[in-house]
């Protein structure tokens, strides 16, 4: 089934979340990539800045945190991304679902063949093995027993 086929099978509703999974993964990726590009710029040494050098230092440290901190926003969001998307997949992967508990069903299926095989088996082995000591039983009943007088 190619892409297209898919999503006209995907409902409007889910279309949308997936669209929004796709929005949310680009901000987040394009914020790590802007906050990391501005860290790197303010790490540049400038000969002319417009601060003396103890204060540009002091500017460029607070950007570079605050740079840092939306970074790790970023990827804790993507993360929550990730676990949001596992979600999705397993609440709407019916398909799979249905494969699994199919394939699960005739697995149980075969071992119930399986066992009861083994228990008509042992049942013909107890009623072999009953009517054996029941003959054992009539023939020793049947025996005259020897009189002690």
């Amino acid at each position: 089934m190619n892409q297209a086929a898919q999503r006209t099978a995907l409902s409007h509703t889910t279309q949308n979340l997936l669209s929004s999974f796709n929005k949310r993964l680009q901000d987040d990726l394009n914020s790590m990539y802007e906050n990391f590009n501005e860290i790197v710029k303010s790490a540049k040494v400038e000969e002319h800045a417009l601060l003396d050098r103890p204060t540009q230092n002091y500017f460029d440290i607070y950007q570079m945190r605050v740079r840092a901190a939306n970074i790790v926003r970023a990827g804790e969001s993507l993360l929550r991304l990730i676990s949001e998307l596992k979600t999705f997949i397993i609440l709407n992967d019916f398909p799979s679902i249905n494969h699994d508990v199919t394939e699960r069903r005739n697995t149980l299926n075969q071992n119930h063949k399986v066992y009861t095989e083994h228990l008509i088996k042992l049942k013909d082995e107890f009623t072999t093995a009953l009517h054996e000591l029941e003959s054992e039983q009539s023939i020793g009943k049947n025996k005259p027993t020897p009189s002690g007088s």
